[in-house]
């Protein structure tokens, strides 16, 4: 198995601006050119805002919509589209520019215009770290941290070991990585140089130092418990359950006694003979209650409705005078002059009515306003009716009122009963009564303090067996720790070709006074003829570092590791690297292609490279020249 292979073949921006840009196998320069006599020309050509789209399509995170590096022309811009071949596939990934957070598609196959239209696959920019370690190849792992929580190794971290983006890569290796031992964890990862099987122990030992932590705070508030109260032990615990469980059975013992004496007690034929007759008046009391409430009821319904009958009678009385009333009115009417126009009405118009024909309209007469109809009641008869009516409502509310008190008398006898029987069965009652109340008081208090002593019991069992567990924990821990202790060590062989291969880039590109070079085995980070590489000057810092990832991809083109052979550097000319020795690097990146003009590969015998670099440079060589592949300027901008 060979090292996982990972080649960006197109770069796509839409929008109001945007570029398309072909990548292709090897080396890939873009150049910066100043335009006249600025030094400052070759800056804000679009240099790092390649290896920002770069990160961006690969899954990385946005801070903020307002920290974006895109934010000034993030409405001129909308999407991207980066064309990857991840172990020999080809898949195009789609990011917005401007929803940081919007899903990312995926599309199979490569890039051509109109391809947002298609279905593709979905993956939140959370999943874009399992989906990119999957198309490599890569486990997906975590390491432990102090407190036993878990960090995974995402795709974006392990990024920052082979795009290397200007403001975070060149001050220190893996700069910005945080804390310090997390860069041997990518380093040791990406190379193997530590054992793949430490990081399924790392998430053991860590699950279980978490176990154990929540174990030991619960074991503490529980102790805190039982020193609050002043419990000492299981056994003491123990001992004051059992005198409360016979404490308490004592104490229903000593109930159950007065009841049965109170079952068993022989009454006198006369106090029987008192109570029996009281209970059977009381008795008959209830029922008779019952008769006459409902008596009362039916009466009262009774009456309700012979009231809303008096009522509709006196209604239809005043009617029927009201009718009687207007027909005397209108036949004592004679009518000389037309109500509605006013002219007289002559004897010829009023003869006519004596022939039964309207004097006015002169159409027959059917009926007039002036007469009754036959149906209309008489007056008498209502007044008839609502005699009757009214007297029968007086009977049935006078019996009601009788009913009423009669109910109340058997209620109030009820009462006095129900006073005299309690007084007599009280007297009779009382002293055993009272004692069997002490009793049931003293065992509910017994129970009480028996269910706070089983409470503790529990506590205390449930407290043993915690620490039963927590000892299972840490011996399994103890167990896993030994396990990532013997995983944990690093493979030496590695180690030394790392070196070897990282002093070989350091005599390439002619690092000044070079006598020593060492990899630490704990950092697995670089010390230059005794001292770490960061102390070497801020002129040669820099180059030590792009050096160092350059080792990287050395060893994984030579090597079985997890680091993909592509590495993207930006402007690496940084603090006061002389143009010397600056020259020297840009001649070392050239030097990777020239076997491949010659057609083929010293290392693995092939005529196409199966690596990829992609350098952003605004300085350039002779013999760089050949592999510029864009040159940039503020005249030419990237995104134009």
């Amino acid at each position: 198995m060979k090292s996982p292979s990972l080649i960006i073949r197109r770069l796509v921006v839409t929008g109001a601006i945007g570029c398309d840009l072909v990548f292709n196998r090897g080396l890939n320069v873009i150049r910066s050119i100043k335009t006249g006599h600025d030094p400052k020309a070759t800056n804000k050509c679009g240099k790092t805002s390649l290896v920002e789209l770069i990160q961006h399509g690969l899954g990385r995170h946005a801070k903020s919509r307002r920290e974006w590096y895109f934010a000034p022309i993030a409405d001129e811009i909308e999407k991207l589209f980066l064309e990857i071949e991840a172990n020999g596939r080809v898949v195009t990934i789609e990011r917005s520019l401007r929803q940081l957070t919007a899903q990312a598609k995926l599309h199979d196959g490569v890039f051509a215009p109109g391809i947002e239209g298609d279905a593709g696959t979905l993956a939140s920019i959370d999943d874009m770290s399992d989906v990119m370690l999957r198309l490599l190849g890569l486990p997906k792992v975590a390491v432990k941290q102090h407190d036993g929580t878990i960090a995974p190794l995402t795709f974006p971290l392990l990024m920052r070991a082979f795009v290397l983006h200007q403001e975070d890569s060149f001050g220190s290796i893996l700069g910005k990585v945080q804390p310090e031992g997390r860069k041997a964890d990518v380093v040791g990862f990406l190379t193997r140089i530590t054992p793949v099987e430490r990081y399924t122990l790392e998430e053991t030992v860590g699950q279980l130092q978490q176990q154990i932590s929540e174990l030991e705070a619960a074991l503490h508030a529980v102790q805190e418990f039982f020193v609050r109260r002043g419990i000492k032990s299981l056994l003491e615990v123990k001992a004051r359950h059992d005198h409360a469980l016979k404490a308490a059975e004592s104490a229903r013992n000593s109930q159950r006694q007065v009841q049965e004496r109170i079952k068993s007690a022989v009454r006198s034929e006369a106090e029987r003979g008192r109570i029996d007759t009281l209970t059977s008046e009381i008795l008959a009391l209830k029922t008779k209650s019952a008769d006459l409430e409902q008596q009362a009821a039916n009466l009262k319904s009774e009456q309700s409705r012979l009231e809303e009958l008096v009522a509709s009678l006196a209604t239809d009385r005043q009617k029927a005078l009201r009718l009687r009333t207007s027909q005397q009115i209108l036949n004592s009417v004679q009518f000389e002059i037309c109500p509605r126009c006013l002219l007289d009405i002559t004897d010829e118009m009023k003869a006519r009515e004596n022939t039964g024909r309207c004097g006015l309209c002169n159409r027959p007469i059917r009926l007039a306003s002036d007469v009754v109809p036959r149906t209309a009641p008489r007056p008498e008869d209502i007044d008839m009716q609502l005699d009757e009516a009214r007297s029968i409502l007086r009977d049935v509310t006078r019996e009601a009122d009788q009913k009423q008190a009669e109910l109340r008398m058997t209620k109030s006898r009820h009462d006095h009963l129900s006073i005299k029987l309690d007084a007599e069965t009280r007297a009779y009652v009382s002293p055993e009564v009272d004692v069997l109340v002490a009793r049931s008081q003293d065992v509910a208090d017994k129970e009480s303090e028996l269910a706070r002593a089983e409470q503790l019991v529990q506590q205390v069992e449930a407290l043993e067996a915690m620490r039963r567990e927590l000892t299972d924990l840490e011996i399994k821990k103890d167990q896993a720790e030994a396990g990532l202790k013997a995983a944990s060590v690093p493979d030496r062989q590695r180690i030394e070709e790392l070196r070897t291969a990282y002093q070989a880039v350091l005599h390439a590109v002619r690092f000044p006074d070079l006598h020593q070079v060492e990899i630490d085995s704990n950092s697995l980070l670089p010390n230059i003829n005794g001292h770490l590489y960061m102390h070497v000057g801020t002129a040669l810092k820099g180059l030590a570092t792009v050096s160092y990832h350059l080792a990287l991809l050395d060893l994984s083109r030579g090597l079985e590791t997890f680091f993909p052979t592509m590495l993207v550097v930006d402007s690496p000319a940084v603090g006061d690297l002389n143009n010397e020795n600056h020259d020297h690097l840009l001649n070392y990146f050239a030097d990777l292609q020239k076997p491949y003009e010659e057609g083929i590969d010293p290392k693995i015998g092939r005529v196409e490279p199966d690596w990829q670099v992609i350098l952003t440079t605004r300085r350039s060589s002779p013999a760089l020249e050949p592999y510029v592949i864009e040159t940039l300027s503020s005249a030419k901008m990237l995104l134009r």
